[in-house]
């Protein structure tokens, strides 16, 4: 990371004092989990114009050029275990309504930002961003909360591969956002949701959490890992983040991890 590249912002939220914002990194979750590691600066939020390797789960490559929101966020490491394991869903809450704001009401009715379990962001059947978590242990203490987050903003091309799955706010309105006013949006929804997380009222997300469901009552298959595919119709979510489902035998089916979640029912 080269100095002259980036400068260090002060911002004033109850837990954000200091951000790092770069015209370009390879990753902002892996800038952010390093800076955290050396305590460098108190950094807590780091934004990058443009990442060359930007990853999504399972280490897949996540394309953000110019145009995009790129940043990671730092959250206090006291977090309760309960929040951690649905962070992916409470912080995507945070990022879909922000996505609501930046269109406005006069556009909720058209587009209405949606979230895909357990951690994309869905505008009109596609795909405007998503969420990372890297949790860093050391034994059992955790070292590092790290919340990475990728918003096609105002990018009016994507490659070939991902024109039937990707969209942005540009392709949407036809007009570039503000991205200031995308990353405010989101700096005080992350504010409202850790000061409820940190008193245990987890429970309040549970209810946003129907009305942003992209799955909710369809029928879905999932890949839960070694090829192993579990079918059938989404009906809640649990505390911990979990999908519960009905299953072909009318079992009820907790999934904690899932890799690629898929509508049957369209």
């Amino acid at each position: 990371m080269k100095q002259e590249r980036c400068r260090i912002c002060s911002i004033d939220f109850s837990f954000i004092k200091k951000m790092l914002v770069c015209n370009e990194l390879q990753s902002t979750n892996d800038t952010l989990c390093s800076l955290a590691e050396k305590k460098s600066n108190a950094i807590q939020v780091v934004i990058a114009a443009k990442q060359t390797k930007g990853r999504g789960r399972r280490g897949n490559f996540w394309f953000s050029p110019l145009g995009g929101l790129w940043m990671s966020i730092l959250l206090p490491t006291d977090l309760p275990d309960e929040a951690i394991t649905g962070l992916n869903i409470w912080c995507g809450l945070v990022c879909a309504q922000a996505c609501d704001a930046v269109m406005g009401n006069e556009n909720f009715m058209k587009y209405h930002a949606l979230l895909r379990w357990p951690n994309d962001i869905i505008i009109n059947d596609k795909k405007i961003g998503g969420i990372l978590i890297d949790v860093k242990t050391e034994g059992k203490t955790k070292k590092s909360i790290v919340v990475g987050i990728g918003i096609n903003a105002n990018q009016k091309y994507f490659p070939e591969n991902l024109e039937d799955e990707a969209i942005s706010f540009y392709s949407i309105l036809g007009k570039k956002i503000s991205r200031k006013y995308l990353l405010f949006q989101i700096l005080a929804g992350f504010e409202r949701i850790l000061d409820r997380i940190m008193n245990g009222k987890c429970d309040i997300f549970l209810k946003d959490w129907s009305r942003y469901s992209y799955e909710l009552g369809r029928l879905v298959q999932i890949e839960t890992g070694s090829d192993t595919l579990v079918r059938g119709k989404v009906i809640g979510i649990g505390k911990k983040g979990e999908l519960n489902i009905v299953d072909e035998n009318d079992s009820i089916v907790r999934i904690y991890n899932g890799y690629h979640l898929k509508i049957l029912d369209k």
